[in-house]
């Protein structure tokens, strides 16, 4: 047991750098991982140019998609980080969320916070902007106390300055992770919540399914590992770690899948 293939970096929402993920990962002796930032490859080309020779990194981000009325995220894996049309697709993501960040920040001005959407702006960095940097202004502010406060009374689905973001629908991030020589994979299939569900995800092309992750329970991974077997899928897992500010807890090295597996994805990507 020594991968972990979901990890997020401050390319988007994580709180290590990617090198600095990178060594964690060499100390903990993990044999690969997978950088899956939110909507961006930023944190693999950051790390493309250096040599690693005791770690395998393999190319990936993770796409929040829209699926009847779902939000629904998809890994892809061994994708072509210089695709032209990749890349437009992220751009256009990108300012999505920067829009959505801005509006998030003027519903909590409004609600008598003053947050400051260019502090927001410098907490994400070079990285996406996303709602973990506007929960951090609010912790820097004294408004709150934790990422997880921060979400619960402001930032969450239905909370007072939560905003809808754009996505794209998972069919379209299914063929776009095709399309740029990638292998698409349901990232935590457990919280959608409705099997039924899943079941129509692989028949829209899914490759994969994230069969462990930190928040599946013992029993979601059996069920997911016969169902990998039962649609002729490829297993994976991680542990969606953001780091140690990401989500208040560091995950990588706890939630690890076997060589094979990495193995079995890496075959796949030499037919993609």
């Amino acid at each position: 047991m020594a991968a972990d293939l979901h990890l997020h970096t401050t390319a988007s929402d994580g709180s290590w750098t990617p090198t600095e993920l990178v060594y964690k990962a060499i100390e903990l002796d993990l044999s690969a991982i997978a950088i899956t930032d939110h909507d961006t490859i930023d944190g693999i080309a950051a790390v493309e140019a250096e040599a690693f020779p005791e770690l395998a990194i393999i190319p990936g981000i993770e796409f929040s998609t829209e699926y009847q009325d779902h939000e629904v995220h998809i890994l892809g894996y061994g994708i072509d980080i210089s695709s032209a049309q990749l890349l437009a697709v992220l751009q256009q993501l990108k300012s999505e969320r920067e829009e959505r960040a801005l509006a998030m920040v003027e519903k909590l001005n409004k609600l008598g916070y003053a947050v400051d959407y260019e502090h927001v702006r410098r907490l994400a960095g070079s990285g996406v902007i996303g709602r973990v940097h506007i929960a951090q202004a609010l912790i820097e502010l004294g408004y709150t106390a934790s990422i997880k406060e921060s979400f619960s009374r402001f930032l969450a689905f239905n909370a007072p300055a939560y905003v809808p973001r754009k996505k794209l629908t998972s069919r379209q991030a299914v063929e776009l992770i095709k399309a740029v020589g990638g292998v698409p994979v349901l990232a935590h299939p457990g919280l959608i919540g409705d099997d039924h569900i899943v079941v129509e995800l692989v028949n829209l092309g899914i490759d994969g399914l994230e069969v462990i992750h930190s928040n599946h329970t013992a029993s979601q991974i059996r069920q997911y590992a016969r169902m990998v077997d039962e649609f002729h899928l490829l297993p994976t897992g991680g542990s969606d770690c953001h780091g140690p500010k990401g989500k208040d807890e560091i995950l990588i090295g706890r939630y690890l899948i076997p060589d094979q597996w990495v193995k079995n994805l890496q075959f796949q990507l030499t037919k993609s």
